[in-house]
């Protein structure tokens, strides 16, 4: 069975390249608006009214993505059925919206490839979109996991009915026209451990650092007004 939303990839097809020129990493934030803003506001007033409310939850109005060269990579939700559904989406950075930037690593996958991993780590998460522990955070911390991998190896494997699978490999389609024929593929695994955690460490930090609870957002203050002033009615 299919997901309820489906990923939305703008990057113009190509070969997905996991060996390609080096590239730094950030993670991004902003404080949302618009269409997305009035998401999140209907996302809140639905925790408050659930009676699940915690001020130490992470406010939803403050977003997290990964940046790399001309594109940003996050977790988005739409709401169908009472339930917020994730998915994944892509756009061109566009500095008018105001993104604050925490460079976190290098990654030599390009475009297509980080389109690829992104689509990989929104398929390893629950669709259901939860504010603690299945949000836009979560999704970022699982494609620095995949694309900031600095090893590289060959091995070899069979084709399949399915995506190629040994570690990980972005971009590998269906090739049903040898399927019992061994094939040499590149992958990507993480060869320095140490560093690499530290690196998921320190980006995890950094989101923790800069997103405001709901107890500490302005904004929920307000909807929190109007809940109680509604009872009062």
């Amino acid at each position: 069975m299919g997901r309820h939303f489906p990923d939305v990839n703008r990057v113009p097809a190509g070969e997905p390249n996991i060996n390609d020129a080096p590239r730094k990493v950030y993670i991004a934030s902003r404080f949302v608006g618009g269409k997305l803003g009035a998401w999140t506001l209907g996302l809140i007033a639905d925790i408050i009214s659930s009676g699940y409310y915690l001020g130490s939850m992470p406010s939803p109005n403050y977003h997290w993505c990964v940046l790399v060269g001309d594109y940003y990579h996050q977790l988005q939700a739409t709401k169908q059925d009472g339930k917020h559904w994730n998915w994944y989406g892509n756009n061109i950075k566009d500095w008018t919206d105001k993104w604050e930037l925490y460079e976190v690593g290098e990654t030599r996958f390009n475009d297509n490839a980080i389109a690829s991993a992104g689509i990989e780590a929104i398929q390893d998460m629950d669709e259901v979109y939860k504010l603690v522990d299945n949000n836009c955070q979560k999704f970022t911390l699982k494609l620095l996991d995949l694309i900031c991998a600095d090893g590289r190896k060959k091995v070899y494997t069979s084709y399949s009915r399915h995506k190629l699978q040994a570690g990980f490999i972005p971009g590998e389609l269906l090739d049903e026209s040898n399927p019992g024929e061994k094939v040499e593929v590149e992958v990507a695994f993480v060869e320095d451990g140490v560093a690499h955690i530290e690196l998921l460490d320190r980006a995890f930090e950094l989101m923790d650092e800069n997103t405001p609870t709901l107890a500490e957002d302005e904004t929920i203050k307000e909807i929190e007004k109007e809940k109680d002033a509604e009872k009062k009615q």
